[in-house]
């Protein structure tokens, strides 16, 4: 075999291994892929997928941006969100009313059986932003279906992301915003209160939350943020795990925060009383996985927002959900 023959096969051989591992789609033992998007075509499966964080792609009040197709695109197999400014500006939907939006961004949420439930590991691959003011996020929101409680009505913040090179953090974490009646806080003024029913109360002052995961300090110096980065959650009948690598699969990495149930706070912030709740993880898991790049100009999130970083994006490679076995 001649050096130059050599060198084409150790190529070849190379390309191939490198290859593999780019598709490498195992999920935890014993489990199957159930659906996913591994982002090769040129249009969004508007099957699997809607624009915005929820069916009526209404933002919320203390975001800076509203989410417009024209922002979501496909680049050398990966889906691409772009956040740009709008000039003049455009007009959005936030809870309360239509609003002038100056940005805009890309954001997506899965809908029908798209779901993630009980005894499912969600894994994503993606390249974060990098601008003031900008965040990504990759989280749920509870699906109001079967006979589903209050108390199992929560957002699980998979993670999100301050895209301030001067100020990074990554976060995660749960929330529940709905209360059985002897839950709400005597002290919450009631202008933060919505009825839902006579035993289900809907909070809408952060401070009065219940919440799981602050004052937990992870250590991520391994990790580039900037780069590719690989996140796992897994969901059992009994305990949520969180899992954050540079490269995949996650699940094989030790979790970095776990709930299991219990009592949990709220964020007082020295504002307010600390309050505290009992909750599980739900036993009738069905809630939709949302990826959006948002922007915010309030200090917390790294703003305000620099023309000069504009238009920025957020990437991601793929999201897989797996059905794995469940506990005994």
């Amino acid at each position: 075999m001649s050096f130059r023959l050599f060198l084409c096969c150790l190529f070849v051989s190379c390309c191939l291994q490198i290859s593999a591992q780019d598709i490498d789609k195992s999920g935890p033992p014993g489990s199957s892929l159930v659906f996913g998007d591994e982002f090769n075509a040129e249009v969004l499966d508007a099957a699997m997928w809607g624009l915005g964080i929820n069916e009526r792609n209404v933002q919320n009040t203390s975001v800076d941006c509203t989410y417009l197709k024209k922002n979501i695109s496909f680049r050398n197999g990966s889906l691409v969100f772009t956040q740009r400014r709008e000039n003049p500006p455009v007009i959005g939907k936030t809870w309360s009313s239509e609003k002038a939006f100056e940005y805009s961004s890309g954001g997506i949420h899965t809908h029908g059986e798209f779901a993630l439930k009980n005894n499912m590991y969600l894994e994503l691959r993606c390249k974060l932003p990098s601008n003031n003011g900008g965040y990504g996020a990759f989280w749920t929101m509870s699906n109001k279906v079967g006979d589903w409680k209050p108390e199992d009505l929560l957002e699980i913040d998979m993670f999100e992301f301050i895209g301030n090179r001067e100020k990074t953090r990554f976060w995660s974490g749960l929330w529940w915003h709905d209360f059985r009646k002897n839950e709400v806080p005597k002290t919450l003024d009631a202008q933060y209160v919505k009825e839902r029913s006579e035993d289900h109360f809907f909070v809408n002052e952060q401070r009065f939350k219940a919440h799981f995961g602050e004052g937990i300090k992870v250590d991520h110096s391994h990790i580039n943020f900037y780069s590719f980065i690989t996140f796992g959650l897994h969901v059992t009948d009994r305990e949520m795990k969180w899992y954050l690598v540079q490269d995949g699969p996650a699940w094989r990495s030790d979790p970095y925060l776990v709930f299991r149930g219990g009592t949990v706070h709220n964020r007082s912030y020295g504002q307010v009383d600390d309050l505290q709740w009992e909750r599980n993880v739900p036993a009738k898991m069905n809630a939709r996985i949302i990826l959006n790049y948002a922007l915010r100009n309030a200090e917390w999130a790294g703003g305000p927002a620099l023309e000069s970083q504009l238009p920025s994006e957020m990437l991601i490679d793929y999201v897989r959900v797996y059905r794995t076995i469940a506990e005994q």
